[in-house]
């Protein structure tokens, strides 16, 4: 799976993500398309190979036109780079569940700390993207 991360999320996601191993991952920077706006970076993106394109522009779903593009999106909960890097195990799931042309957004709650805990609950379809719902295990407390 091809990845473009975009200029509004910490760098390191590349690295992180490609740590898995699962993912070929690139940033906005790294392609030259820095300071390109949302629709023409979507476009190029896609025209580029692009399976998904990683941003924590909560307003992209409901701004752009994905019509006719095969990539993704998946809108990351923050751009704070610590709690990225937390939610990096939510993230791969919701990559592993993304379907081409999918816009996703992703609902990790409000309580940060167990992010790095969290599993799928739910995948609800809504009218401008796909809601991935994530709750912390239950272990029993």
């Amino acid at each position: 799976m091809r990845i473009l991360v975009d200029e509004c999320l910490p760098r390191q996601l590349r690295y992180w993500l490609e740590r898995i191993g699962a993912f070929e991952v690139s940033t906005v920077q790294d392609e030259g398309w820095a300071n390109v706006k949302n629709g023409k970076l979507l476009r190029a993106a896609n025209d580029a190979g692009f399976d998904v394109l990683l941003t924590a522009d909560k307003n992209m779903h409901y701004q752009q036109n994905f019509d006719g593009l095969r990539i993704s999106s998946v809108v990351v909960p923050t751009n704070r780079k610590k709690l990225v890097e937390k939610c990096i195990p939510a993230l791969q799931q919701s990559l592993e569940q993304v379907q081409p042309g999918q816009k996703v957004v992703m609902d990790l709650g409000d309580d940060a700390s167990v992010w790095h805990l969290m599993q799928i609950h739910s995948i609800e379809r809504e009218t401008h993207h796909t809601t991935h719902k994530f709750k912390a295990p239950d272990f029993g407390m």
